[in-house]
């Protein structure tokens, strides 16, 4: 088992619990930290001497996020954080809906940077080894029609975790990005069903076609995505910093 701290941002998402589990079943101490708080998430937590725990945390207000997680903040000794907040949106370029827009990059992207700001400070002023994992997707890697927006969040993510990695290394901490397929969650069914009112089918059909993206011709499992985030928050991935691992199977 391994003595390690993780802060796991967008703890009470579909994905981001089953991260919170697989951490602690690997040992590994979890905050939940989340805009909806998280006691419910750590009651179902396995544990043995960890000392888990929950803090609500707005991801879109830097002081908050600089008091939780900047040098002398209430959570500020942890190894390890995981950046699972997220939400999206689908549209067209031509009927964009600003104020989704405006939410998606203050939560997928803003965010980001507020907890890499946070993530900074803190090393600088006890540089240690330290992993963070920010989560991006496979549509931060390629254009899709009607997820602009929601594109455009998940490249920059990309962007953000290998400029973030090189400005850390000095102090220590790694920054990786992981980007997960078509995982099915609460939030690829939402998408589903706004595609399919978009485009005037079953969501359904919607569901079966992004289940057949890949050659595994089935979706991602949140267990399998959890899995490999544990991998890059952990210390045995010591050798990795500004890489993006995607949990994806191979193009058709």
């Amino acid at each position: 088992m391994t003595a390690r701290t993780v802060v796991v941002i967008g703890g009470t998402g579909a994905i981001g619990q089953g991260v919170c589990v697989t951490l602690a079943e690997q040992g590994m101490t979890v905050v939940v930290a989340d805009l909806r708080g998280g006691s419910s998430v750590v009651e179902r937590l396995p544990a043995t001497d960890a000392r888990h725990r929950a803090i609500t945390l707005d991801v879109t207000d830097l002081d908050a996020v600089l008091g939780a997680l900047g040098p002398g903040g209430h959570e500020d000794c942890y190894d390890a954080i995981v950046y699972a907040a997220g939400t999206n949106y689908t549209g067209p370029v031509a009927t964009t809906d600003w104020h989704a827009y405006d939410r998606l990059l203050d939560v997928n992207l803003r965010g980001a940077f507020h907890v890499g700001q946070a993530l900074s400070r803190n090393l600088a002023e006890r540089p240690r080894e330290c992993s963070a994992v920010f989560f991006s997707s496979t549509a931060g890697l390629h254009g899709e029609s009607g997820g602009a927006v929601y594109c455009a969040t998940k490249f920059g993510l990309v962007g953000f975790t290998e400029s973030l990695a090189s400005e850390l290394a000095v102090h220590g901490g790694r920054v990786n990005a992981i980007c997960p397929g078509n995982v099915d969650s609460p939030l690829l069914r939402a998408l589903a069903d706004d595609v399919a009112v978009r485009r005037g089918c079953a969501p359904d059909d919607i569901l079966a076609e992004y289940a057949h993206t890949s050659a595994f011709g089935r979706l991602i499992d949140i267990r399998e995505v959890a899995e490999v985030t544990a991998f890059l928050a952990g210390p045995r991935s010591t050798g990795m910093s500004g890489q993006t691992v995607v949990v994806d199977g191979p193009p058709l």
